[in-house]
């Protein structure tokens, strides 16, 4: 597939992809809500926007809101401290590392994260300028690495020339740079479904730090934070909506000696650290309350245990209709290695055809305009059509992924 079109993968930044779809908005009958199945702003459980709803005007009791919470007060930090005791129940976070609710994103952790970690002498060889080393699995380590080069030296591992990234080399062939002052990785890609399902700590070198991008697969699986310097998430995905990026760094690289002197304060993270209660500056304070709510709610339902489990079996009902579909629908990438629990994302036939361009478009104009489905459909993949693209990050309903697959069944039976 990507061999027969690797020169229209220019494509996968097109227009049309970004273009809004229409959407019908129909309630799914099982679960009564939506079926959301965007990347962003996702889907949050019902429970917790109920309890949001009812808490939002009057917080506690208070006769306050949330919204209305001083950053001097007692009341807000009682919120963000609760969001932090949150994180660290659910994910497991240890002692060892400090936990920030930082504004801009996990866009802004692309610089942030060289601007403290690249200043001052490489350790190893003074004379020489510090790099970082990059591991290239998709859009978003693109992203992470572009800006990154802004500030620093990098090397880009394991990079794909297409652009596609559907795979990548073997570990043991990947071109680090053993001086590297840290190595990067995005643990999952959202646009082409790839996801380290067990990241290869063993070609780490020993002594570099290791950073990673997890906004799409934090709290599906457990995490060996011992192999961790720096780990960072966009809320809007597995924990709250829109409004600050989870930033859990190791204590000890929190330190002035490798700040940038070009680093903005807003992007230091001993100034926030060393801030009273860890609040340089307002932070988003109803999306930090979010987090804490969803995060009860993932603990009521047995934490890190439970939605691991739910990751795998929902995914596992879409890539066994796939699997199962004689070739009807195909994934991109199909190294089970790989393969993302997040978001499935595949095409009908090669996609390429005439005939299975149509049947795409077909399956997005009905699952949008006629089933009500949002955001399905994803960028295109090195082929002439979009994407389909079903995310299901840990609150999606299980039921909605049932949905989707009895609709897949349904199409296929229709149009092969």
């Amino acid at each position: 597939m990507r061999a027969a079109l690797r020169h229209i993968q220019k494509r996968a930044t097109s227009k049309v992809a970004d273009d809004p779809m229409h959407v019908a908005y129909k309630e799914v009958p099982s679960t009564g809500r939506v079926m959301n199945l965007s990347a962003g702003n996702a889907a949050l459980p019902l429970e917790v926007l109920q309890k949001a709803q009812k808490e939002f005007v009057n917080w506690k009791g208070k006769s306050i809101s949330v919204a209305e919470l001083g950053y001097r007060t007692g009341w807000f930090h009682e919120v963000q401290e609760g969001a932090e005791q949150g994180f660290r129940e659910v994910l497991n976070i240890p002692d060892t590392h400090e936990v920030f609710f930082f504004n801009g994103g996990a866009t802004l952790q692309f610089a942030a994260m060289p601007m403290n970690l690249m200043g001052g002498a490489q350790p190893t060889n003074p004379t020489r300028p510090k790099v970082a080393n990059y591991v290239m699995n998709g859009h978003w380590s693109e992203k992470a690495s572009r800006e990154a080069e802004l500030y620093c030296k990098v090397n880009r591992v394991a990079t794909d020339k297409s652009g596609l990234y559907f795979t990548v080399p073997e570990p043991e062939t990947w071109d680090i740079d053993k001086d590297g002052v840290y190595m990067h990785y995005t643990s999952a890609d959202t646009r082409q479904g790839f996801e380290f399902i067990d990241f290869p700590y063993e070609v780490v070198p020993e002594g570099m730090l290791l950073c990673s991008d997890q906004s799409a697969d934090l709290g599906s699986k457990p995490v060996d934070w011992s192999k961790y310097a720096y780990i960072y998430a966009a809320a809007h995905k597995n924990f709250s909506t829109s409004g600050f990026c989870l930033g859990v760094i190791r204590k000890d690289i929190i330190k002035e000696e490798t700040i940038m002197p070009c680093a903005p304060t807003m992007c230091r993270w001993k100034v926030f650290n060393d801030a009273p209660n860890k609040i340089w500056n307002v932070p988003v304070i109803v999306s930090v309350w979010m987090a804490e709510l969803t995060l009860n709610w993932m603990k009521e339902r047995g934490g890190l245990p439970y939605f691991e489990d739910l990751a795998k079996r929902r995914s596992r009902l879409l890539y066994d209709a796939i699997d199962g579909s004689g070739g009807f629908y195909k994934t991109f990438v199909t190294d089970e290695r790989y393969r993302s629990r997040m978001q499935v994302v595949f095409t009908i036939g090669d996609g390429t055809t005439p005939r299975n361009v149509d049947l795409v478009n077909n399956f997005l104009h009905k699952a949008s305009a006629e089933m009500g489905w949002l955001d399905i459909r994803s960028h295109p993949l090195g082929i002439p059509s979009d994407a389909i693209r079903v995310t299901m990050y840990n609150p999606q309903p299980i039921e909605h992924i049932q949905e989707v697959q009895k609709f897949m069944h349904q199409f296929m039976k229709e149009n092969q």
